[in-house]
């Protein structure tokens, strides 16, 4: 839920070239193994990917989305918000556009991964209706931990 005291994001826009320093600060403050800007850069070109970003009512990026549509599936590949911006509705705001976008295009499902520890993404992506259908063992490093994967079905 949305932090009452909080703007909720203005604008859920598709990602620039622009973006790409706020992105690379908040991919490194958020995950343990960042993705590189160079990284980001040619999924801003890759004809499989959708890239966007939620900017606050003061223009700052805010967080990113990533993910790519094959046939009627979805994949989140990457789901973040800056630290000083959690709990403000932008997490929320991203999934729903992702969601919405499935829906709009008639996929069949969305599917993602997560750390089994990350209990704030979990409980996120449960608000919205994904269940775990499954564990990666040894997944993720930095640290070594297993992924749980999620689905939502859209029919």
């Amino acid at each position: 839920m949305p932090n009452a005291t909080a703007p909720a994001p203005a604008l859920v826009r598709k990602a620039a070239s622009p973006d790409l320093p706020a992105v690379e600060r908040i991919e490194r403050e958020q995950f343990p193994n960042p993705w590189s800007r160079e990284y980001y850069a040619a999924e801003l070109e890759n004809t499989l990917s959708h890239f966007y970003v939620a900017e606050g009512a003061d223009g700052v990026v805010a967080g990113y989305l990533l993910f790519w549509r094959l046939g009627a599936e979805l994949e989140l590949h990457k789901l973040a918000v800056a630290g000083e911006r959690q709990q403000r509705g932008y997490a929320s705001a991203l999934l729903d556009f992702f969601l919405g976008s499935g829906r709009r295009w008639g996929c069949e499902r969305a599917v993602l991964e997560v750390r089994a520890s990350n209990l704030p993404a979990i409980r996120l992506y449960e608000k919205f209706a994904f269940g775990c259908v499954g564990r990666r063992r040894d997944y993720y490093d930095r640290p070594v931990e297993d992924a749980l994967l999620f689905e939502v079905r859209f029919r």
